[in-house]
């Protein structure tokens, strides 16, 4: 524990003079500053408003993603090939684990600093919520936990292919996770990784609206029960590959 702690502080540290702590900054104030401005002259209703800006901001999470990941990597690669990451006493899959936790760490601060500055705009300075602050907390928890999957898939691209394999991975997921919102996605949606995010926050809204839906209808049962095994399961072999992992080859 104190190993990783120490490799946490270290990762920390090394990323505070980077675009790094802007991105995670910026993006939800720009974002959030974008849709109250549109929604104050916008006559949809208070729920399409707000299904509307987490829908949009599910979809945009894989990029991001892509993104945040192919930096963190990237800053490792350029400060000495990963001798940072693979020369260090702890044990490999520590310093994977430090990696990830800092991009998980920094994820969900984004994600619940974005819905709660949406929920504390949208009721307090708009007057238009209708959902209450507790809905914002909640959907930010699902929206982030829907989408760890998507930190170890990035994560594992961009150590073992690098920044444009990560970020043209996460641009397609952004617009699967588009596409499995219409019909399409009706009954494929579990099995999509991409649309995890989208699909489960959209449900999470229909629900606190007042509409029920039952899990047959709505594919929520497959949906956690695929997600909960998949992350599962990616985590054990991204470590596994990680333990194995001597770098990248100079070509990527």
């Amino acid at each position: 524990m104190a190993s990783l702690l120490g490799l946490l502080r270290a990762d920390l540290l090394k990323s505070r003079h980077t675009p790094f702590l802007l991105i995670h900054l910026l993006a939800p104030l720009i974002g959030v500053g974008v849709f109250l401005a549109y929604y104050s002259y916008s006559p949809w209703s208070a729920n399409d408003k707000a299904l509307a800006f987490i829908q949009s901001l599910g979809c945009a999470f894989p990029t991001l993603i892509g993104l945040v990941c192919s930096m963190s990597v990237e800053q490792e690669a350029n400060a000495g090939q990963f001798q940072g990451m693979l020369a260090i006493p702890a044990n490999k899959i520590t310093t994977f684990i430090s990696k990830l936790l800092l991009l998980l760490l920094f994820g969900f601060g984004a994600v619940l600093f974005a819905y709660t500055l949406f929920g504390l705009g949208f009721g307090g300075i708009l007057q238009q919520d209708r959902l209450g602050m507790p809905f914002y907390i909640t959907g930010a928890v699902i929206l982030f936990t829907s989408n760890m999957f998507l930190y170890l898939l990035h994560l594992t691209a961009s150590l073992r292919f690098g920044r444009g394999a990560s970020i043209g991975v996460g641009i397609v997921g952004s617009l699967v996770a588009a596409l499995m919102l219409t019909g399409l996605g009706d009954t494929i949606w579990p099995y999509i990784p991409f649309a995890w995010g989208v699909r489960f926050i959209s449900l999470w809204t229909i629900h606190a609206s007042g509409t029920m839906l039952s899990p047959a209808v709505s594919g929520l049962s497959a949906g956690i029960t695929v997600w909960l095994l998949g992350t599962i399961l990616a985590a054990l072999l991204c470590a596994a590959w990680f333990q194995r992992w001597e770098g990248r080859s100079a070509d990527n």
